[in-house]
């Protein structure tokens, strides 16, 4: 295997993985876009004149949910607004539990805004991939003659 491949592997997310800024490419993925389940039943009522598209939401989990192992909760400015759904959950909460940092903003309104089931939460991942500069000094270049970019860089 080539060096090149080896380090794209590695996705260059691996931890203590040092690289210069300019060698990097952040960008960020959506991984999930649905309504929010139980909105009904929390504060919605209370604060919706206050939220409005893009608004950030946070989600925080609950491992001690008796009716759901994955159970990820949604806030907005300290107000519980619901769960994702049951069955798209899982991930999500795996990625909460290994904290990953992810960004939830709600992403659209239902046919009406006064329903209590027509708020949809978008929730974000960050993917840090090679820049073309690494990859091209990474092909052209033995182990060797490669200058050590990776001490002069900073911890992802």
């Amino acid at each position: 295997m080539k060096r090149s491949e080896f380090i794209k592997s590695l996705g260059l997310g691996a931890s203590g993985l040092i690289l210069p800024r300019n060698l990097l490419s952040k960008s960020k993925v959506k991984i999930y876009d649905n309504y929010i389940r139980g909105i009904n039943r929390y504060n919605y009522s209370k604060i919706k004149s206050q939220i409005a598209i893009g608004d950030e939401l946070q989600l925080i989990r609950e491992e001690s949910n008796i009716h759901d192992v994955f159970a990820v909760q949604v806030f907005y400015d300290g107000y519980k607004l619901g769960y994702l759904t049951a069955y798209e959950n899982i991930v999500i909460a795996h990625m909460l539990d290994a904290e990953v940092e992810l960004k939830s903003y709600v992403s659209e309104w239902g046919e009406d805004k006064d329903s209590y089931s027509r708020m949809a939460i978008e929730i974000f991942a960050e993917r840090i991939s090679p820049t073309p500069q690494l990859i091209t000094a990474l092909q052209n270049t033995s182990a060797d003659e490669v200058v050590d970019v990776y001490r002069k860089g900073y911890k992802i």
